[in-house]
């Protein structure tokens, strides 16, 4: 190889390398599905019992880095009172995970600290001793224990979030934590979603505030990478059968049994718990069918919003069998009435379509918005699966907000002042 052509070699790697960094560096500035960083999120964490259907949350947490990891988190229970209104109770706990270690527990039995628990003896059990399905589950909380982890009340729905924090307890950018979360239902069917992951810059400040103010056209001016502008959601349109299912189960699938529910769980990006104000925020839907033709709606999300798409904008329908007033499927599959058909912008009857593409930004200044969405492919009244993702983004909200109105939205994240 000649001196010319090797150098030419050595320039094209650089330049390659150049335009690897390059898009390093773009999206550094973005929140994160898979690296590792300095606030972790995991906007769905449910329990609702061990009645037949009931669902509960298993959380796995890792430490990326050799070097010990100290993070303060929150559970936030944002259950619904009668009248419609969200507790928003914060429950927080420390943990500690040494270099590279990960740990996980389930969100309903928590992790306490026992230096003596282990798999070894389950082999040994009978599979159902105390009331656990398989020996599997004996191994919950086994291993290099965290900290003592509190479990969640009965009934539990709401968020986890994440602070990695130094041995002081003031917040530090170390961009070490990554997670995934798995949501299991008492039958054995599963729901999987990564855990959304803030990354710090250098600049994060000695004090308990976190500002998600890094913007994406100039990576490492601020503390925190700023929430996106939009999500976007693909997603079947409600009440559209399920094309499987349909076609090998065609004659009940005739009769409307076998619909595809699509849920969006958002979280807004700000969160005071030193003094307990949960965020709110309003937020814009931009939905566009097969055809191309457009449509809207929007709500706000105040603490936690988890939906079904068509609730947002039709609260009541009715049940395909009997037509019963309804506000829930179950209320209609409870009765043996079918299913509850609503008349929804986001409903396959307005949209003429099967599928539809929906974008969701915040309404003007406000904040930013994170979330995950799960689908529901039902094959009967009695039968669903679940299955979540994680959602597409675009832009940052700081970003948005500055160049609409010449000074940014600033997310910001408050933990309890350490003394």
């Amino acid at each position: 190889m000649s001196k010319a052509l090797g150098m030419r070699c050595v320039w094209g790697l650089c330049g390659v390398l150049a335009s690897v960094l390059l898009f390093a560096s773009v999206t550094q500035a973005e929140v994160s599905t898979d690296l590792s960083g300095t606030v972790l999120v995991f906007p769905k964490v449910v329990w609702t019992g061990t009645d037949p259907g009931g669902r509960d949350t298993v959380i796995s947490i890792s430490n990326t880095s050799n070097q010990l990891v100290h993070a303060h988190c929150f559970y936030v229970n944002a259950q619904r009172t009668p009248q419609g209104v969200s507790l928003w109770q914060v429950t927080d706990f420390s943990i500690w995970l040494t270099r590279q270690q990960p740990t996980h527990w389930v969100a309903s039995q928590g992790r306490f600290v026992n230096p003596f628990d282990s798999c070894f003896g389950s082999i040994y059990s009978s599979g159902t001793a105390n009331g656990y399905a398989s020996d599997a589950d004996l191994c919950d909380g086994a291993g290099l224990d965290p900290g003592a982890i509190p479990p969640v009340p009965p009934g539990f729905t709401g968020e986890l979030k994440c602070v990695q924090v130094d041995a002081s307890g003031i917040p530090f950018g170390g961009n070490n934590l990554k997670g995934e979360a798995v949501i299991r239902r008492t039958d054995g069917d599963v729901s999987k979603y990564n855990a959304i992951a803030l990354l710090a810059t250098d600049l994060v400040s000695d004090d308990n505030v976190l500002r998600l103010d890094n913007p994406l056209r100039n990576d490492d001016e601020g503390e925190v990478n700023s929430c996106p502008n939009s999500l976007f959601l693909d997603h079947f349109l409600d009440g559209t059968p399920d094309p499987v299912v349909s076609s090998l189960n065609s004659g009940e699938c005739e009769l409307g049994d076998c619909p595809v529910r699509t849920v969006l769980t958002l979280i807004p990006c700000t969160e005071d718990f030193e003094n307990l104000i949960p965020g709110r925020v309003t937020v814009q839907f931009a939905i566009t069918n097969e055809f191309e033709e457009p449509f809207s709606a929007s709500t706000t999300v105040d603490c936690w919003l988890t939906t079904r798409l068509a609730d947002i904008d039709a609260p009541t329908g009715a049940c395909t069998v009997s037509g019963a007033p309804c506000v829930s499927d179950a209320q209609c599959i409870n009765a043996a009435a079918g299913f509850c058909a609503k008349n929804s912008v986001f409903s396959l009857g307005t949209m003429g379509s099967s599928t539809a593409f929906t974008r969701i930004t915040p309404a003007a200044d406000a904040g930013g918005v994170l979330g995950v969405a799960e689908e529901i492919h039902y094959n009967n009244a009695a039968n669903g699966a679940w299955a979540s993702w994680n959602l597409q983004q675009e832009g940052t909200r700081f970003d948005a907000t500055l160049e609409q109105y010449g000074e940014p939205t600033v997310d910001t994240i408050t933990i309890p002042q350490q003394f």
